[in-house]
């Protein structure tokens, strides 16, 4: 096997598996950004198959070749998944993205882990990178960017959905400008970084606040990962963090100040108009003196939770949309989703694969935690797969993301191979 793909080296090497995960997150953009229906989820199954022989061509020899997985990421996933494709028996639509998660990454996953970390690792963020940079320049170039109300969106359909693109092209960029730094590539390491602060400058302009709370969130966990693993000057960096989350903070109140005004406005500008014209009751109060509660705060977040909560079942629902919210709030056009990954999974798959859910992402943040003490002296791509974990926990309490053609999800599922390994 080894002499085999050793000649395959010579001619597809890593460089190769950077243009295949180029293709597939190209892809999972390109579904963000036009948001196409279901029914193409089909095409991620066939772009994991295509990476699965990618990768396999593009091993690094010399690599053990059978891998033993570890029994609790392993067991839950295959519990995860089977469950999701037991709710796709009953509500067909969901059988696609079911498939592609139980069988098609496992595949995946087994030939990462017998390739070299660094290398694979460097693929993935070169391709994240590369995959979301045409459409942060399509959006520059067609959009003016503004930073006000109610968000930037270039492109995209949706400001959240762009946020979610350069979530992971920040990241992405930024763990590559870390890994040149270290490894001495001065320019590289330039050239990255100022992509990465590309990126985080139109996510501040999306206004989305799990954006920026992701942001902040994988800013802390990776700062103090390397501050308590390698850092020569602590005392710098904690500075450097501590003025970043505190202008991410302020700005995270200054939006939601912004957001909770305008939509206390439109509200009663409504009911005046439905005064004046029909002679309706004005019962909103006025912006001054409304008082902010869950649903205000969380943009309709909890109402659409609390739902759910009031309407589980073991094997889920037809569709994302949550129709009881829609009918219990008279929601109108409104028909939004859970925006929680968590949530999301648990009502479209049922209350059990909720739970295989979470189980499954404390664990893999855990080793992944793990995985990183480990590693943190070898490698400098170490912090990959806690980086992702941290993006795609923090995103998905506000958003839907726990999907192969998510673009976080996407991101997360390449990173989980090296949390696979047994110890």
């Amino acid at each position: 096997y080894d002499r085999v793909t050793g000649i395959f080296n010579e001619i597809f090497d890593s460089r190769l598996l950077t243009v295949a995960i180029f293709a597939l997150i190209g892809y999972c953009s390109l579904f963000t950004q036009r948001k196409f229906p279901m029914r193409w989820m089909i095409f991620v199954l066939f772009g994991m198959i295509l990476l699965a022989f990618v990768t396999l061509t593009a091993r690094t020899p010399g690599q053990k070749t059978r891998v033993r997985f570890h029994k609790g990421m392993a067991g839950l996933w295959f519990a995860l998944h089977g469950m999701m494709v037991v709710s796709g028996l009953f509500y067909q639509d969901w059988l696609p993205e079911s498939v592609s998660l139980l069988i098609c990454y496992p595949i995946v996953f087994s030939v990462f882990a017998s390739r070299d970390d660094n290398s694979t690792f460097r693929s993935i963020l070169r391709g994240a990178v590369f995959a979301v940079l045409p459409f942060l320049a399509w959006s520059s170039v067609s959009v003016p960017l503004s930073f006000a109300y109610p968000g930037y969106k270039g492109v995209f359909y949706d400001a959240n959905c762009l946020s979610m693109c350069c979530i992971v092209m920040a990241t992405a960029a930024l763990l590559l400008a870390y890994a040149s730094f270290t490894e001495k590539k001065r320019k590289a390491a330039l050239a990255y970084l100022l992509l990465g602060v590309w990126a985080a400058v139109m996510l501040l302009a999306t206004l989305s606040r799990s954006g920026l709370l992701a942001f902040a969130g994988v800013a802390a966990i990776l700062v103090a990962a390397i501050i308590a693993g390698t850092a020569k000057h602590p005392k710098r960096l904690l500075a450097v963090l501590g003025v970043f989350i505190a202008l991410c903070g302020a700005a995270g109140v200054k939006i939601t100040e912004d957001k909770m005004h305008e939509a206390a406005v439109e509200d009663y500008n409504l009911a005046v108009y439905n005064h004046e014209t029909y002679g309706n009751e004005i019962l909103v109060p006025k912006p001054e003196d409304r008082k902010i509660s869950m649903d205000d705060l969380t943009s309709d977040r909890w109402g659409i939770w609390m739902t759910i909560l009031e309407n589980l079942t073991w094997n889920g629902h037809e569709d994302s949309v949550i129709w009881e919210w829609v009918a219990k709030d008279g929601a109108g056009d409104r028909h939004f989703n859970a925006h929680n990954a968590f949530f999301g999974v648990t009502y479209n798959n049922g209350f059990i694969a909720g739970i295989l859910l979470v189980c499954y992402t404390v664990l893999a943040f855990i080793r992944a935690v793990k995985y990183y003490w480990a590693h943190r002296r070898e490698s400098p791509y170490a912090a990959t797969p806690l980086a992702f974990c941290t993006v795609f926990i923090l995103v998905g309490m506000f958003e839907s993301v726990y999907a192969p053609f998510s673009v976080i999800g996407c991101a997360y599922f390449l990173v989980q191979a090296p949390l696979w390994r047994a110890e």
